[in-house]
């Protein structure tokens, strides 16, 4: 599962990468506090890691999670009546007990053994009665199910965890469509459902499926630009990047549009970057900026991988831009690293 030190790591990769293949790149504004999932014995108390507010220093506190959401986590101290919450922004890692099966399936969704991984996580979920931890659960199985391709799984988890929690770490995992890709029919099916709900993310998700439907693509190209409206600043940043794709399409995109592509996309949180860094990739590689392509591409594969198959396109596509800028070395060494790291997807394939 994602941390602070698995970011860290691969923001270091990234720079190394960068100074290797002789290109500028900012990482503006990334913030490295990300949940750490580390098991503690069955008899122990939980343990909520902070960073003080202002200062340095660290604060460990032995209690009982109540409840994590995107807003706050509420923890009661043994032997204290009342609860208290603290500004999730502020949690650097959380120890807890979990549940042998929710343990095994995170190690075989990271062995890419999906269907075991799935099995054992949907065990837990069943299991599981501390709401906080079935939402992380639910964050496991939507990797799983974007792993193997399954938009429609995903999608209907992904809305699942956003109604246990509005404010929900994980919206990165929201699975909208970013590269062209066939969509299966159970996908549309469930899309052309999506597209009529009175969730403003719902209907996101199936228009973000639809965009490219011949039937269907102008009704998702009307009802992006209605949630670029809307009331979730999530949603509309999001939807306003997907309608980026119709420009793409239609090769509507000049350096100035790019350019503003690019503030927009720094303006946006980390973990909602991934999709529309690859569409400016695409856009910079259009116009043959191979060099901005490249760094586009690369942000897309070593910082945000919550999709492993963009990832991995964006890895190769990447390496292609690096070919064309007369780096063939830099192009062999990025395809090895995606063939290692995406080996189950058709990108990683074609990597090797």
């Amino acid at each position: 599962m994602r941390n602070d030190k698995w970011r860290m790591q691969n923001a270091k990769r990234f720079r190394s990468f960068a100074a290797l293949f002789h290109f500028p790149f900012a990482i503006s504004h990334f913030s490295f506090l990300i949940l750490a999932f580390i098991s503690v014995p069955l008899a122990a108390q939980d343990q909520v890691i902070l960073q003080t507010e202002g200062t340095s220093s660290r604060l460990t506190l032995p209690c009982q999670i109540v409840d994590y959401t995107g807003e706050r986590i509420t923890v009661q101290f043994k032997g204290g009546p009342t609860q208290k919450t603290y500004p999730a922004e502020q949690v650097i890692e959380v120890r807890t007990a979990w549940l042998e099966s929710h343990e095994l399936g995170r190690k075989l969704l990271v062995e890419r053994k999906l269907d075991e991984a799935a099995k054992a996580l949907q065990s837990a979920l069943v299991v599981e009665k501390r709401g906080w931890v079935q939402r992380e659960i639910l964050a496991s199985l939507i990797r799983c199910s974007l792993r193997m391709g399954d938009r429609a799984s995903a999608g209907s988890r992904f809305l699942k965890l956003l109604e246990s929690d509005r404010t929900t770490r994980h919206f990165g995992l929201i699975p909208l469509v970013w590269a062209s890709e066939q969509v299966p029919g159970a996908a549309k099916s469930q899309a052309r459902i999506w597209l009529t709900h009175e969730s403003e993310t719902t209907r996101l998700l199936g228009a973000s499926l639809l965009l490219d439907d011949a039937s269907l693509g102008e009704s998702a190209a009307q009802e992006l630009q209605v949630l670029q409206r809307g009331s979730d600043e999530r949603v509309r940043t999001l939807a306003q990047a997907q309608s980026w794709r119709l420009k793409l399409r239609a090769l509507e995109i000049g350096d100035l549009e790019l350019n503003r592509w690019d503030t927009r996309i720094r303006e946006m949180p980390a973990t909602l970057r991934g999709g529309p860094s690859y569409l400016l990739g695409r856009g910079w590689a259009m116009r043959r900026e191979h060099d901005r392509a490249a760094t586009s591409l690369l942000w897309v594969t070593l910082m945000d991988d919550n999709d492993p198959r963009l990832a991995a396109r964006a890895g190769v596509e990447a390496a292609e831009s690096l070919k064309r800028l007369g780096q063939p070395d830099d192009a062999r060494r990025l395809l090895q690293e995606i063939a290692t790291r995406f080996p189950d997807t058709e990108f990683g394939e074609a990597a090797k």
